[in-house]
């Protein structure tokens, strides 16, 4: 009799075990499922991450939409990068952890010509250290799909953590939020340059704001030309990031292409075929320094000896001339931008043997 209440016990005690393993595991499968559709819209976007070369640390990321850039704006923006930090930590990991986001300084070239068939086509070397290039395609709702890229060290701080992993690559989604440079499927081309003299006026009017790099986003989603690029930007107050002071180059398909230039918080155009580190509204092409000076007369020489017509390869052969192979500040990577073909071509740290080639355009 007594087996038989013991046997019974323990028929019991392993029913119970088996009901809490049966509770503890539906518990766990909520706890992820509920994980999955509270960050669907990063898991989605982390889901296309991949390293594109073998060699160098190179990713290659897609965002189907604008993940809130249009929600950003009706928040009214941001003026700095902290506030840029603060709605991404919000948005991406939803206030458990912190996404940091700010942009420093950097060294750059570009080139805008025409190709011998009357297209557009543009160039540009982001000049930097230790760069994590994120190459970004983004295809908006409502807006020019584009490619851009992004620093991931201007994300992290740390230019030897690169979008591997959950955690980081979960921090890889604020890149759309970062280019540093950027094409349009409308032929738009835009790049953030430091400028070494003078100043962004800080600004403060009822217009919503944007970081220098929150413009470029905006510019590639909803500009076509220089002259709409300039429109918009009419419509904001940019601030600069990090405390540097940046102007941009900005390109379009109809041949269009200028330094824009903030002066008291306004937008200044200045049409130029090249742009590198100084303000040209000052006139002064010494202000930026010996390389700046040096840089802007080779690609202006350049253009100016063909007319304005450069092939692909000689406006990536001008590029190349002006890279930065050595030194402290080193070309971290180039673009070159045909409009006819509608690709981008990128080479990384000055080596221009092999290109990683993507094709905008509607599918």
């Amino acid at each position: 009799m007594k087996e038989k209440e013991k046997s019974k016990k323990r028929k019991s005690r392993k029913k119970i075990l088996l009901i809490l393993l049966a509770v503890v595991l539906v518990l766990i499968i909520g706890v992820i499922c509920g994980a999955g559709a509270l960050f669907s819209e990063e898991l989605k976007i982390i889901g296309s991450i991949e390293k594109v070369s073998d060699d160098k640390p190179v990713y290659y990321m897609e965002v189907d939409g604008d993940y809130h850039f249009e929600e950003f704006l009706e928040q009214g923006g941001a003026s700095s990068d902290g506030e840029v930090s603060a709605f991404l930590t919000k948005k991406i990991s939803k206030g458990f952890y912190s996404v940091d986001v700010e942009e420093d300084g950097l060294a750059c070239s570009t080139i805008s010509a025409m190709t011998p068939d009357g297209a557009h086509i543009w160039a540009r070397n982001y000049d930097w250290t230790g760069a994590v290039p994120i190459i970004v395609k983004c295809t908006p709702e409502d807006g020019y799909s584009s490619i851009s890229t992004c620093d991931f060290q201007h994300i992290t701080g740390n230019p030897e953590t690169v979008p591997e992993g959950m955690f980081n690559q979960m921090l890889a989604v604020a890149a759309l939020y970062v280019p540093m440079d950027g094409i349009n499927e409308a032929g738009l081309c835009v790049a953030d340059l430091e400028v070494n003299e003078g100043g962004m006026a800080d600004v403060d009017t009822e217009k919503t704001d944007l970081t220098i790099t929150n413009a470029i986003r905006l510019l590639l989603n909803k500009a076509a030309t220089v002259k709409e690029a300039i429109e918009l930007l009419e419509q904001y107050d940019i601030h600069a990031s990090a405390g540097i002071s940046h102007h941009l180059s900005i390109s379009d398909a109809e041949g269009n292409s200028a330094a824009i230039e903030f002066v008291d918080g306004e937008p200044v155009a200045v049409d130029t075929c090249s742009v590198t580190n100084f303000n040209l509204a000052g006139g002064d092409i010494s202000a930026g320094g010996d390389s700046a000076k040096e840089r802007y007369e080779y690609l202006t020489s350049a253009y100016e000896e063909s007319n304005g017509i450069l092939t692909a390869d000689q406006v990536k052969e001008s590029i190349s001339q002006v890279a930065q192979p050595d030194g402290e500040w080193t070309t971290q990577w180039s673009i070159v931008y045909d409009q006819g073909s509608m690709t981008a071509n990128y080479y990384f740290n000055s080596d221009y043997t092999s290109a990683y080639s993507y094709t905008l355009g509607k599918e």
